[in-house]
């Protein structure tokens, strides 16, 4: 068995997988099938579109679990899947009637011995050419953002003794993940993470395990000297992030539409919120983008950007792009004739971009208008970036009597002043007016459930600054004195607090565990975070803000990248478990009106 060469880099997971994938597709001549599995379709796909990977001589692109009917001897057959026993098990049938004349296997992780003997022992006749390990395990959403696509890890908040066998399932995808991103990056890193959780904890240890075993037995080139830190943190450090409503354009697509591996899927949105007004004129429209900052400049330009600053952008372009339109219509001469035709490719990539992009705010602002965002938001942001409990109170209560904003924005702002102020009397009164508005008693259980999963009692870390009165009358100060635009941009990620921490040296020990298998007293090169929980949009905007302007090298990650919604629906899994657990039926909403 082979591993692929791997050379240094950064931290720059795409510029790894990119070239992962070019040399798989490159190293195996003539025309070829390419087999993939439920994973790793669209792990490539964050990388290589379709048309890119047809220009690679492959004929034909297939699921391992569908395969097609007859056999393909003039095709040679590329497998890039995850090692598996289901995969196994479909490999092995699938080399006992063998469709094409080679087979080459990469696996996106490491594969154990057991695996390469059983097929060798199937291979009798030597089908099988050669088998690699890619560690391409993970999925490369940016330049600063990467997930293993794991949306409920709820159970890994029970206690390990009550731990089931989904539970630790998900605990090793989620190591498997975070073990292909690390040797795919050739780092040995100093290994650091939340002493009171139980999911950091047991994903710290196997790393460090697996990754001294590698580094001792000299299986890979792993470089120790780079100084970089793993910061393993759990999601319930920061329930409030997730909650929010979102003002910049990716984390705004994001809340709003959903974007699902780079993919915004319109119709789907459409169709949740109002299936009987879907018209025949909606369905006619474009209704899928990928939206990806590595092949569309302007989305890379404009990801991390404002809704006002966006608006600007988009306008610019369409100026843009309609003096280039002018341009090319002037025919005056041959050479303009050749022009106007060299232009064409171009300036339809263009147009359709302008396109996308303008569909796309389009739906943002009518979701925004329709939702009350903007009137949600103010009260979000007030909350969750200073105290002033009565008059908080006062704005709920106002936003929960306006018949105008949907019952899910209520009930969101309700769970976040719950969490903020947890034993407040007017939580149950909030409650009962969430009543009124015909909110479903197994909704109104959320705001329970939030503080069970998330609570005060549940974190270690001081979310609010309510243990440092100077630095909480500072925050309201600055809260009381900011301009209108900033408004909507008052609450920062509490996880900007813990690099802040790192870079100024005083995380404290006692709340983040060093493992023993690396360390170092200087301050760390590079950073990569990761989020045991669900990472979000917000966090990867202040990261890749700060990396773009502060030159740092910080790379975010998380078992998913979670918006409200998802992140509600995992906070309900409290509720699916205890009726389980006393033999009631549940149909846990994973939707919401």
């Amino acid at each position: 068995m082979m591993q692929m060469k791997r050379t240094q880099t950064t931290l720059s997971p795409f510029k790894v997988l990119e070239d992962y994938f070019e040399r798989m597709l490159q190293q195996v001549s003539g025309i070829k099938c390419l087999v993939l599995d439920v994973e790793t379709t669209p792990i490539i796909s964050l990388i290589f579109s379709q048309s890119k990977i047809l220009k690679k001589d492959v004929y034909l692109i297939e699921r391992i679990e569908m395969p097609s009917d007859g056999k393909m001897q003039h095709l040679k057959a590329i497998y890039f899947i995850r090692p598996t026993e289901e995969n196994l098990k479909l490999l092995q049938k699938e080399i006992e009637k063998p469709r094409f004349a080679e087979y080459y296997i990469f696996y996106s992780n490491s594969v154990p011995n057991l695996t390469i003997e059983s097929l060798a022992q199937i291979d009798t006749n030597d089908y099988i050419k050669e088998i690699h390990e890619v560690y391409a395990d993970y999925y490369c959403l940016s330049r600063d953002l990467f997930s293993i696509n794991i949306l409920n890890t709820f159970g890994l908040t029970k206690e390990y003794t009550s731990w089931g066998q989904l539970d630790n399932q998900i605990l090793q995808r989620t190591y498997e993940g975070l073990l292909s991103l690390l040797l795919s990056l050739k780092r040995i890193p100093m290994i650091k993470y939340l002493s009171s959780s139980e999911p950091c904890f047991h994903i710290a240890s196997k790393l460090t395990k697996k990754l001294r075993d590698e580094r001792d037995n000299n299986k890979s080139q792993l470089g120790a000297d780079t100084k970089t830190l793993l910061l393993i943190w759990d999601r319930r450090e920061d329930p409030i992030t997730p909650l929010l409503n979102q003002w910049t354009y990716q984390a705004m697509l994001h809340e709003l539409i959903g974007i699902n591996n780079n993919r915004v899927d319109i119709e789907r949105k459409m169709r949740a919120f109002n299936e009987a007004n879907y018209s025949s004129k909606e369905e006619q429209m474009e209704k899928e983008f990928v939206v990806s900052d590595h092949d569309d400049q302007f989305y890379c330009d404009n990801m991390y950007e404002n809704f006002g600053a966006l608006a600007d952008n988009i306008r610019n372009l369409i100026e843009s792009y309609q003096t280039e339109q002018q341009r090319n219509k002037k025919m005056d001469t041959l050479a303009d004739l050749q022009n106007a035709v060299n232009n064409l490719p171009e300036l339809k990539k263009k147009s359709t971009n302008l396109n996308k992009h303008v569909t796309l705010s389009s739906e943002v602002t009518k979701l925004i208008e329709e939702q009350r965002v903007m009137a949600i938001s103010q009260v979000e942001q007030e909350i969750s970036s200073k105290e002033a409990r009565n008059d908080q109170a006062k704005m709920v209560f106002d936003i929960l009597n306006n018949p105008d904003i949907p019952k899910y924005q209520k009930l969101k702002l309700v769970v976040l002043y719950a969490l903020r102020y947890e034993n407040d009397d007017k939580i149950g009164r909030m409650k009962e007016e969430l009543r009124k508005n015909q909110v479903s008693q197994d909704k109104l259980n959320y705001v329970n459930y939030a503080i069970e999963y998330a609570g005060k009692a549940k974190r270690s870390g001081d979310i609010f600054n309510t243990k440092n009165l100077g630095i909480r009358l500072l925050n309201n100060l600055k809260s009381a004195v900011k301009d209108v635009p900033n408004l909507f941009a008052q609450h920062k990620p509490y996880i900007m607090n813990i690099i802040n921490q790192i870079g100024e040296g005083t995380l404290k020990e006692s709340e983040f565990t060093t493992t023993d298998l690396h360390s170092f007293r200087e301050k760390p090169n590079e950073i990569i975070i990761f989020i045991v929980g669900g990472a979000t949009y917000e966090e990867a905007q202040h990261i890749g803000t700060m990396n773009r302007d502060k030159y740092t090298n910080i790379l975010l990650g998380g078992t998913y990248v979670h918006n409200s919604q998802t992140f509600m629906s995992e906070i309900a899994s409290i509720g699916k478990e205890r009726k389980e657990e006393f033999g009631m039926n549940n149909s846990q909403a994973n939707s919401f009106r």
